[in-house]
């Protein structure tokens, strides 16, 4: 019997180790992007629902948000919005750690939108809760997006 006669059995053994770990760095790979995938979702939902809003805000003066707000509830589940007029950057809210507030002191307005006759900034602020994302610290995601907003 030579030395070499098990030698067969530790490559085998090496390679199927090498295998292993391989599918296990795909499937943690396919995990990663299907959470990506869901996180696009979201972003795309708060978007198209951003443009909506401001659609809507274009053609009517009084703009309904509060029926905005329910089909933001429905397609991204935990969202909430603000609508400011100014033009501003979205922030973590200092009182309420979990919502966003106009960092430049633009004014929030509930229900109906009043549009002025004079060309006036919009900014849309969704946040929502990744509830997929285990860390708690990068778990609130937020969409931001501004336009100008006249009466026709």
């Amino acid at each position: 019997m030579s030395r070499q006669s098990g030698s067969f059995i530790i490559e085998a053994l090496v390679s199927l180790v090498i295998f292993a770990v391989a599918i296990i760095g795909m499937v943690a790979l396919v995990g990663q992007a299907l959470n990506q995938v869901g996180q696009s979702k979201a972003r795309n939902d708060a978007s198209f629902l951003a443009g909506e809003l401001f659609a809507n805000m274009w053609v009517s003066p009084n703009a309904d948000i509060v029926a905005w707000n329910a089909r933001l509830a429905a397609a991204i589940p935990g969202a909430s919005a603000n609508v400011y007029f100014a033009n501003c950057d979205c922030a973590v809210s200092a009182t309420a750690p979990y919502t966003y507030d106009c960092a430049t002191g633009g004014t929030a307005r509930v229900g109906a939108a009043e549009i002025i006759a004079s060309p006036q900034p919009v900014t849309v602020c969704i946040a929502w809760t990744d509830q997929k994302d285990t860390d708690l610290r990068t778990r609130m995601r937020l969409y931001q997006t501004s336009t100008m907003i006249t009466r026709n």
